[in-house]
């Protein structure tokens, strides 16, 4: 059965899709890198630097700058695919649209960076920073995700939570979502459980009080999420280990939870390290990305009907 859409999704298409998603997932990590070290201040101006095109050479500022670089790669690429989707994907809405609607989150995310260096930003507006941050991630993913599938034959453009690999993916990404960006609402001032990095333990659980209720309660979520994603993952593996993308996202999903797991302990054995923060933020968005990766590649097959 023909698909219907491989004439309008081109190869140039596709790559152009995961190269804007592998950008903004390395923008992603730098901003977590940035809060982890500290770096938000490392130049007090913006959009320069001390008043300079290049940064000075100090490791705070050095870090800052490379993520506004970075900023400054991505939104061009998003950008791109949002004009290219538009005018050559036709009906195939879940690679036309995700990168559209990225477009105004990207902005406010961009706004929200400005504001964070000029005048520091309040938790609940760091929260929707750091939550449309995700949401511009995981809309680039089911768009990568849906043009990947859209070459196999019987692909429907629908989004199906009928599968219960689909469903528990669904799942799984939402706690993944939960748990980072509850993170800003509930950490003191100046704790790096505000940043992204941290499924990490803290010791901000053991405190008393409501925040560390919050806390005590969100590493309880952590926990159970990360049970969950290596359950699908295993049954995803099993179900459609033959479908690469699949097996790809969720090999990457196991693996990462190993990892982030091993850091965990790290953690708690010898201390939250700044290398062990900083290693926790790639992992911990590197496994955002594979669940919902995970999610979007099982609800199409779905849809195909396999």
């Amino acid at each position: 059965m023909d698909t219907g859409f491989p004439h309008r999704i081109s190869t140039g298409h596709r790559r152009t899709l995961v190269a804007a998603t592998t950008m903004t997932t390395l923008l992603v990590v730098l901003g977590g890198v940035v809060c982890v070290t500290e770096s938000a201040r490392g130049c007090p101006d913006w959009p320069r630097c001390y008043g300079q095109l290049l940064p000075p050479m100090r490791i705070d500022a050095i870090i800052e700058y490379s993520h506004r670089l970075i900023a400054a790669l991505t939104s061009p690429l998003i950008l791109a695919v949002a004009i290219i989707g538009w005018r050559t994907a036709g009906s195939a809405t879940w690679i036309r649209r995700p990168p559209i609607v990225s477009l105004p989150l990207l902005a406010a995310v961009v706004i929200f960076g400005a504001l964070a260096v000029l005048r520091g930003l309040p938790p609940w507006a760091a929260a929707i920073d750091v939550g449309f941050a995700l949401l511009v991630l995981a809309l680039l993913v089911a768009a990568s995700a849906a043009a990947h599938q859209s070459v196999r034959p019987g692909f429907v453009d629908r989004w199906s939570l009928e599968s219960g690999i689909a469903r528990w993916s669904a799942v799984a990404a939402f706690g993944v979502f939960v748990v980072l960006v509850s993170g800003v609402l509930v950490a003191s001032a100046g704790s790096t459980v505000r940043c992204l990095g941290c499924f990490v333990p803290s010791a901000e659980s053991s405190a008393g009080g409501l925040r560390g209720t919050f806390q005590f309660a969100r590493q309880l979520l952590a926990g159970a999420t990360g049970v969950l994603i290596a359950a699908v993952a295993i049954r995803a593996w099993r179900a459609y280990g033959r479908d690469p993308g699949v097996r790809l996202a969720s090999t990457a999903a196991g693996a990462l939870l190993v990892i982030l797991s091993t850091i965990s302990v790290l953690a708690v054995t010898g201390g939250p390290t700044t290398p062990l923060l900083v290693a926790s933020v790639a992992t911990v968005v590197s496994l955002w990305v594979s669940v919902v990766a995970l999610a979007a590649l099982s609800a199409f097959r779905r849809s195909a009907g396999d």
